[in-house]
């Protein structure tokens, strides 16, 4: 009896290995090989990033009925520190300027006259996107993280106008007339402000077949403060003293005029998140 289950076990087990295929264990090397599986290859400790999305700025704006679409800065930097820690740093730089150069028309008891005119501005920015995330799988298939970021940087803008004014005299006749003498007026509004926030966020991302790319979306909240929310304005004309006010934004006509100012703002926002991010060595 017992040579027989022997004999039928022996015989179970070669039809077994007859028939069996070679199983392998899934690997997350980035080094090509048949045995890496469609999912993809998951980031490891050494590993750097390069990576760009699109952000929706969310609960601010659809009190007011509308969603903000901003694109990430261009720059956008990870580093793999271990299977698990993350560091990350966006780089945002941007410079708008503008020139004109004309005459306005004036109207001076019912005669118009052209008034050359000069009007420069320009806008730049310089942002860091320092941040840290933490992944808490080491599996290649789904990738779930949570991270923060304090973004910091500097913002500036300078409006120009320079206009000339004709100056009227009286004739020979005693007839005042407008003249060609010009007095030259100018006006100047500066912003220059340091910009400071800081955000959290949780994402999922999936890396894709045998590239080294991951889709993911995140989502999280994000603060901004303005520390410098004031704008000098600075008129000069030939003839008289130079005048300094500040307002707490560009359009001064409409706006309380200050001596002295100390003006910031912040927000509060909700975010969501699509990036594309490549990986290499």
């Amino acid at each position: 009896m017992q040579k027989t289950v022997l004999a039928t076990l022996l015989l179970a087990a070669g039809i077994m290995g007859f028939v069996s295929v070679p199983a392998y264990a899934q690997i997350s090397t980035g080094e090509p090989s048949s045995k890496v599986i469609r999912t993809g290859n998951r980031a490891e400790a050494g590993d750097f990033g390069l990576y760009l999305g699109l952000t929706s700025t969310m609960v601010g704006d659809w009190i007011n009925g509308e969603t903000r679409l901003e694109a990430l800065p261009l720059i956008n930097f990870k580093y793999m520190m271990t299977d698990h820690a993350e560091w990350r740093l966006g780089l945002e730089l941007y410079k708008t300027s503008s020139r004109s150069v004309g005459e306005l028309n004036e109207v001076i008891e019912n005669t118009s006259y052209l008034l050359p005119s000069t009007s420069n501005s320009s806008t730049s920015n310089a942002m860091l996107y320092p941040g840290f995330a933490w992944h808490f799988s080491s599996k290649n298939i789904l990738d779930v993280y949570v991270g923060a970021e304090m973004p910091l940087g500097w913002d500036s803008s300078t409006e120009y106008f320079e206009s000339g004014v004709l100056e009227p005299h009286e004739n020979a006749g005693g007839v005042e007339q407008p003249g060609l003498m010009k007095i030259i007026s100018s006006e100047k509004i500066t912003k220059r402000s340091f910009v400071i926030g800081i955000g959290a966020f949780i994402g999922l991302q999936a890396y894709i077949a045998d590239l080294p790319l991951a889709l993911g979306v995140e989502l999280g909240v994000s603060s901004r403060f303005d520390t410098g929310l004031k704008y000098k304005h600075t008129t000069t004309q030939t003839g008289s003293d130079t005048q300094t006010w500040y307002t707490s934004a560009l359009n001064a006509e409409d706006l309380q005029q200050y001596k002295n100012l100390n003006a910031r703002t912040g927000e509060i926002t909700g975010q969501a998140r699509l990036t594309l991010t490549y990986y290499f060595k």
